[in-house]
């Protein structure tokens, strides 16, 4: 059987609704269940489907556009995490793979995606990051575990001489997206879950997402990348050892945009860091909070008050059991916490926040995942893998009051969803835009661990506008000549028009009656 999605109902928090959302787990028993999204070969589809994909689904102010398999196998595409770049004027899509591959998607029209290339690199998780390094265009993509015989048989591993037992990420170039290739090899024994580029373009921050079996000494390793093609390691960062949840390691790191601050997502705890100097960053604070079984994801944002001052919140994501097949929905949720000038020290929970959707699960995973905040147009996007993908407006967030006991279900703590789509099928891991319009409409697409890769239209938003998300293009510019050098021909020939001129008038003159004609040497 497979978990259908649920039609949204009012928002509610009566005790019925709290004790299925929320309770169920813990009455059942079960804790922190193992999470086979941490180690080894990652995350597994849990949802089922049929030799196509299912094309009709439950959507709010959301329409399905488009479906593109990996492979012709009619069974689980593994579609993990995305990411995009615009690339000479078309824009592209990014698309990791539990081990087939970096999927590179031309989304240039939302409505016919068409796949480009694939960087043969048959290895597992499958995280990715893109940034611009002078005028080449750059990408890491991660192997959790070890990347096994077949990664080191595939392109990527042949091109960088790795045994199947290395585990680490690969550094790619993307300039000509068509033609992706090997860069070099970043080496993590640990494994890399996720790695996240600093602004600068110049250091990479190691997750590697361990659970608490491996040791008590958890870590963010950093490497600079600034000579992309011999990355080195600078240190490891080592974090507190909080014995809860699954283990105390980086499950992942965001950065803010001007790479000052880094927000550390780590399993049992959030830390805030100091990173004005990447190479050596410094602790801020720190959350440890019962509420949040895993901590998945950590990311920043400010939003505006009436009176112009500015909000800093901050977002966690809890992947309840580490993305283990769950027996209820809505599962992990939202958790939000303001980081505003000193709070940052000691965050102050404003309340949690979770799909408003109740329903008893038969073996597919139900929980919060990889998400994206649009602080400009104060909109995020979520995957929530069986129950699909969401829009959230969260443009409340401003004024939002509460604490660490106030929940919400669809509208609450200043966030509202505004859309949704599910499948039967659906098992989605990430789900993100790279475009926005001014009334919030907008092509998000989802990759997911059954269906592949999908396009969908969300209609925007009925009650008010937004700033337009444009992507900026990566591609590296047409060298330029300098002003001295594009002059330089011209006085190369004004001089020599002159010269030729001169001897033109001087050979009419010595060939006049009596004269000798002028000979010019040929040297």
């Amino acid at each position: 059987m497979r978990a259908r999605p649920t039609r949204r109902r009012p928002a509610t928090t009566s005790g019925a609704a709290v004790a299925l959302a929320l309770g169920l787990g813990l009455a059942l028993g079960l804790g922190p269940a193992p999470a086979l999204a941490h180690e080894g070969d990652g995350d597994v589809a849990t949802n089922t489907r049929g030799a196509r994909v299912a094309t009709a689904g439950t959507g709010e102010r959301m329409s399905f556009v488009a479906n593109l398999q990996y492979d012709r196998s009619g069974e689980a595409q593994q579609g993990s995490d995305i990411e995009f770049a615009r690339i000479g004027g078309r824009d592209y899509a990014l698309a990791g793979t539990l081990g087939k591959g970096l999927q590179i998607i031309d989304v240039t029209r939302p409505r016919t995606p068409k796949r480009v290339a694939v960087f043969d690199c048959d290895i597992s998780q499958g995280d990715v990051q893109v940034w611009r390094h002078r005028h080449r265009v750059l990408a890491s993509y991660t192997a959790d575990g070890s990347v096994g015989a077949a990664g080191a048989a595939s392109q990527c591993g042949q091109d960088l001489e790795l045994a199947a037992d290395d585990a680490g990420t690969v550094i790619l170039d993307l300039t000509v997206p068509s033609r992706p290739r090997s860069v070099s090899w970043i080496s993590v024994p640990e494994g890399s879950h996720n790695m996240t580029i600093h602004p600068s373009g110049r250091y990479l921050y190691n997750s590697n997402s361990d659970l608490l079996t491996t040791g008590a000494e958890p870590e963010v390793a950093i490497f600079d990348v600034s000579v992309p093609s011999r990355p080195r390691k600078v240190q490891d960062y080592r974090l507190p050892f909080v014995p809860t949840s699954l283990g105390s390691e980086s499950h992942d790191v965001t950065f803010d945009r001007t790479g000052d601050r880094a927000y550390v997502a780590a399993l049992s705890q959030t830390l805030v860091l100091d990173t004005s100097d990447p190479a050596r960053p410094r602790q801020v604070g720190q959350i440890v909070d019962p509420a949040v079984n895993v901590v998945h994801q950590a990311d920043p944002f400010s939003v505006r008050r009436a009176d112009g001052s500015w909000r800093r919140l901050l977002i966690v994501t809890d992947e309840r059991a580490g993305a283990a097949a769950s027996l209820e929905c809505p599962g992990g949720g939202l958790h939000v916490y303001d980081v505003t000038g000193g709070l940052e020290r000691n965050p102050v929970k404003l309340g949690a926040w979770f799909i408003d959707a109740f329903t008893v699960q038969d073996g597919a995973t139900c929980t919060s995942h990889v998400l994206r905040v649009y602080p400009q147009q104060q909109m995020l996007t979520i995957a929530w893998y069986a129950q699909g993908v969401r829009v959230l407006d969260i443009s409340g967030l401003a004024t939002a009051t509460g604490g660490p006991t106030t929940l919400a279900f669809g509208d609450g703590i200043g966030m509202r969803e505004v859309g949704s789509f599910a499948f039967a099928d659906s098992d989605t891991w990430s789900f993100k835009t790279n475009r926005i319009n001014r009334d919030g409409s907008f092509f998000g697409y989802g990759n997911d661990l059954v269906r592949g890769f999908d396009v969908y239209r969300f209609r925007g938003l009925a009650d008010r506008r937004v700033p337009a998300l444009v992507p900026r293009d990566l591609r590296p510019p047409k060298p330029r000549r300098t002003t001295a050098a594009a002059l330089a021909p011209v006085a190369v020939l004004v001089p020599s028009a002159a010269v030729a001129l001169w001897l033109r008038r001087r050979q009419k003159v010595c060939s006049g009656p009596g004269k000798v004609p002028a000979r010019t040497s040929s040297a």
